[in-house]
């Protein structure tokens, strides 16, 4: 039966003396941390009566509640019902270098990932209509025909407020601040004075005409700048007129370098990106279109793709396409090939919903889901997908596939029909089937890690855990000790989460090195982004936490290089983390390293091979599990 967290995150918050006696809260690997206002209205024992509460600790002036295993569930109630919450949580945001690219590509998933949802019920919406107009169920002059597309295109229309939500909390900018800098690109005054055509200037600087309904890159772009406005907005603000003054500066400086500088900016390079084609067309002949589909993912990601629709519709009015749609029909469906490939592939069922309803949203030209929420977030298919698009595109250029009208998904197959006969008709097909085939097996062939905070274990892998679970267990286990140093019994920690063995029984470690070592063959299930933590089970079924230092999640991963990731199989002594011990016992923390076997109830007893104050190197035996 699956649990209610929350009706016992209600009953949490109430202990805890209300929500408006609690000033932050944000969570590790086993516990929820509080700051609250009035320590005297909390209710300890009603809070130790919670079923998914194993015990409860203060450190200084922090309330830790120990949630164990359920500390996430715990936590996503306590954000629903909107309890103040750290936006810099470390174990949502991982704390280590990244590199330009990666931090780029992750930013801009984080913005739209979560408006996944809007953007997959807006495509299939248009799918919908699409396949009413198709056979002629609906008019598309009539009223009928305008709601539905309107509904539908609402999501991509105001993009750049549901990005701009999304921003604020990925760049730490508050949320109403960003709202307002997208209410300034989609203001209605704004819209029709671009519309004018007249020349448009702000204190006699010039404001290049651009329009930004669905638009991505500039509203990212912009509440990323926002985020440093507003730490300089901080600093000059007086304390006294800081509530009234600040975010009235924020606002001030922001919205004109928005419309002056960052908003043009793809009005500018989306031009500049025209003449370019114009120009690689009579270059390159056929391989532009080659080019033009393998990089079309990432005009999306601009919100440029607008910018070519122009040259498309008047090759169309003249004769007939051979760049623009063609290159998109191939880009778009390939897309949806990849994402289908994922589909089959995952074993996340929210993942395989997702890319299914995705893939189909991309067959039908709204590609948006498919790219942001599959084919992007998870890398290696975008790849795949560019990569075929790109030789269904050179193929289609040879073949000098034409399209007479508009379109750029599966239904533009009746638009191959035209002036060239039915042998374009022909060419069209292979050049969809290629870019279709292309990207769903080499989307297969390249694979991709399905993301680990979201991933639900396949009903085989969850029976065969549940077999090694409940099956009995008569061989002696042995955990190896992951750290060299000395030995430490877990009633002797400095923390009464541990010493009292609320998560499970174990052993500690004293490091003398800076280093993690596996303790078993076995998966690392889960590893804290601050690199601090460990989650692993061993390939005979034992549940281990491993837990670098005293209180070091407060270090946000400073000193912290991990070596392994989420999912990962590894085998006894491979090297999962290093850490700078040094710096962390200047920095005033504990370093030793309990490990606990958080399943113990499954097993009969475990023993510590290795006594306390005796040395220990990686790799020797410290515990062994009956």
């Amino acid at each position: 039966m699956k649990k209610n967290y929350g009706e016992s995150a209600e009953k949490l918050v109430q202990a805890l003396g209300g929500k408006e006696n609690i000033t932050r809260v944000f969570h590790c690997m086993t516990r929820l941390r509080f700051y609250v206002k009035d320590r005297s209205r909390i209710n300890e024992e009603e809070i130790k009566k919670l079923p998914e509460i194993s015990g409860i600790n203060w450190h200084q002036d922090q309330f830790q509640v120990i949630a164990g295993n359920e500390v996430n569930e715990m936590y996503a109630e306590l954000v629903n019902m909107g309890v103040p919450n750290d936006d810099t949580d470390t174990s949502q945001k991982p704390a280590g270098k990244k590199s330009i690219g990666s931090a780029i590509i992750d930013s801009i998933t984080g913005c739209m990932t979560p408006m996944i949802p809007a953007l997959t019920a807006a495509g299939m919406i248009k799918v919908v209509l699409t396949l009413l107009t198709t056979f002629h169920l609906v008019s598309d002059s009539s009223s009928t025909y305008q709601v539905i597309s309107f509904i539908g295109d609402a999501a991509f229309y105001f993009m750049p407020f549901l990005i701009a939500a999304n921003a604020a909390k990925v760049f730490n900018v508050n949320q109403s601040l960003a709202l307002i800098i997208s209410g300034v690109f989609l203001h209605p005054s704004f819209t029709a004075m671009i519309e004018s055509g007249d020349p448009i200037t702000f204190f006699s600087v010039p404001v290049t005409p651009t329009t930004y309904s669905y638009s991505v890159i500039p509203v990212i772009l912009m509440v990323w700048i926002m985020s440093y406005i507003v730490k300089l907005v901080d600093r000059i603000t007086p304390r006294i007129v800081k509530l009234i003054l600040h975010p009235t500066l924020v606002i001030l400086i922001s919205a004109p370098i928005a419309i002056i500088v960052v908003g043009p900016l793809g009005g500018i390079i989306g031009d500049g990106l025209a003449v370019a084609i114009n120009f690689l067309s009579t270059r390159l002949g056929f391989i532009i279109v080659g080019i033009l589909a393998a990089a079309f993912p990432f005009i999306v990601m601009t919100g440029m793709h607008h910018a070519l629709t122009p040259i498309g519709l008047n090759a169309v009015a003249t004769g007939g396409d051979t760049l623009i749609f063609v290159s998109q029909v191939c880009s778009n469906i390939a897309q949806g090939g990849a994402s289908l490939a994922v589909a089959v592939r995952s074993k996340d069922k929210n993942m395989k919903q997702l890319a299914s309803a995705s893939g189909i949203s991309a067959l039908m030209g709204i590609t948006e889901p498919a790219l942001y929420g599959v084919t992007l977030k998870l890398k290696h298919p975008v790849v795949a997908a560019a990569i075929a698009a790109g030789i269904g595109g050179i193929i289609g250029g040879l073949l000098q596939v034409t399209l007479y009208i508009a379109q750029n998904c599966i239904l533009a197959i009746p638009a191959f029909i035209g002036d060239n006969g039915m042998m374009n008709f022909f060419y069209g097909l292979i050049m969809i089937v290629v870019s279709f085939a292309g990207a769903f097996i080499l989307t297969l062939i390249f694979g991709f890690k399905d993301d680990p905070e979201s991933l639900e274990s396949s009903s085989d892998n969850e029976k065969k855990m549940t077999e090694s679970d409940t099956k009995p267990l008569v061989e002696k286990i042995q955990i190896l000790a992951p750290a060299t140093g000395t030995v430490k019994d877990i009633t002797d920690v400095p923390d009464k989460t541990f010493a009292d063995k609320v998560l499970g029984d174990g052993a500690a470690v004293i490091p003398a090195e800076g280093k993690i070592y596996a303790p078993a063959d076995g998966t690392v299930v889960n590893i804290m982004d601050t690199k601090h933590g460990i989650m692993f089970r061993t390939s005979q079924g034992v549940e281990l936490l491993i837990h670098i230092g005293l209180e070091t999640v407060n270090l946000k991963g400073k000193y912290f290089t991990s070596h392994t990731e989420n999912g990962a199989q590894v085998k006894a002594g491979d090297l999962l983390v290093e850490f700078d011990l040094e710096a962390i016992k200047a920095d005033g923390y504990n370093p030793v390293t309990p490990i606990v076997v958080t399943n113990g109830d499954d097993y009969i007893r475990s023993v510590n091979m290795v006594k306390s104050g005796e040395k220990v190197a990686h790799g020797d035996c410290l515990l062994t599990i009956v």
